[in-house]
């Protein structure tokens, strides 16, 4: 019996999977709203440090606000690494920008993950 599978196309006339394509543009603009929420984490903190050392209901506000911008990159990494194996797994579709994807959004994941095993032993002491 014959298989009713898709001609192999050559892979210069292959495609870029649109899912990987996603994934690795979730990777770079979580990247960049990582540094830029540790930027303004830094702000907010340096101006306790010049003045009284209290918290403020600014300083309050900053940075429960940025803590929910922290959370929603961290979903939209999750989401960059489930659309990075969904780009894995199409067939006839070049595989680097899934790859990429895949890698980088898993690396953030992780040093997420470890900064917070460190600040949690840190806190223990």
């Amino acid at each position: 019996m014959e298989s009713h599978q898709p001609p192999q196309l050559p892979l210069n006339y292959r495609r870029h999977s649109g899912p990987g394509i996603a994934s690795f543009i979730i990777s770079l603009v979580s990247m960049l709203g990582y540094i830029i929420s540790v930027g303004a984490m830094g702000a907010i903190f340096s101006n306790g440090l010049e003045g009284d050392h209290s918290w403020t209901q600014n300083t309050t506000t900053g940075v429960t606000v940025i803590t929910i911008i922290l959370i929603g990159l961290f979903a939209a990494n999750i989401l960059g690494i489930i659309l990075g194996i969904i780009g894995l797994v199409i067939r006839n579709r070049k595989k680097i920008f899934a790859i990429l994807g895949l890698s980088l959004n898993t690396i953030i994941i992780l040093c997420f993950g470890l900064m917070f095993v460190i600040l949690m032993l840190r806190a223990g002491r």
